[in-house]
């Protein structure tokens, strides 16, 4: 007998509807968010959903993000950047299509080394890390070392059984000198097979 899948067991109809509110609180130091050089930007994103605003259920999320970047060595101009984001389902069943999912983050970035929507459940867990280095000394071109980690909760206990890693390295190549715009065309693995090329206009984070 076939196995159902988690898409079978959490259940879906043929449409979904989610109206609520968003509660957002930023803070960003970075003075330049395409190719951070320095700074910390965190987020703080409280989405409740009623259905006395039209939403097919109740129920609550919570998104919290924190990135900083450092220097490394110090007086380089390579950079060790860490990304942790983190989605929570306070209460209520969310459709599953609005589920924490693999790259389902604002620009489909979380997890390298997995297809977009891989892992899907109530709550996710993500960290990543990235060192970042020059290798023309003009800055043109330059390369970079990455590895993440990210764990859902299982649907039916709600534990965070499984640690899904993924690793990778990439070539940054600048578009522009005044913005620092790179275009960043990466490879990774993950677990199982799974492996791919990831590609963005600026710095994954």
């Amino acid at each position: 007998m076939d196995r159902e899948t988690d898409f079978q067991q959490y259940g879906i109809s043929k449409t979904e509807k989610a109206f609520g509110l968003s509660f957002m609180v930023k803070y960003d130091s970075r003075r330049n968010p395409i190719n951070p050089q320095k700074g910390v930007y965190a987020n703080l994103l409280f989405q409740p959903k009623f259905t006395f605003m039209g939403s097919d259920a109740n129920w609550q999320s919570l998104l919290l993000e924190f990135r900083t970047y450092i220097k490394f060595p110090y007086e380089s101009r390579n950079i060790l950047a860490f990304w942790s984001y983190n989605w929570f389902t306070l209460a209520g069943k969310p459709p599953f299509l609005l589920l924490p999912s693999t790259g389902w983050d604002e620009f489909s970035n979380t997890g390298r080394g997995y297809i977009q929507g891989r892992f899907r459940s109530l709550n996710m867990i993500d960290q990543e890390a990235e060192y970042r280095f020059t290798i023309s000394r003009n800055g043109l071109f330059g390369g970079v070392l990455f590895a993440d980690a990210e764990s859902f909760s299982d649907l039916a206990t709600g534990k965070y059984e499984v640690i899904s890693p993924g690793a990778g390295l990439g070539i940054r190549v600048m578009l522009n000198k005044f913005s620092r715009t790179n275009i960043a065309l990466d490879y990774a693995w993950g677990t199982q097979g799974s492996s791919g090329f990831f590609v963005n206009l600026g710095e994954v984070f």
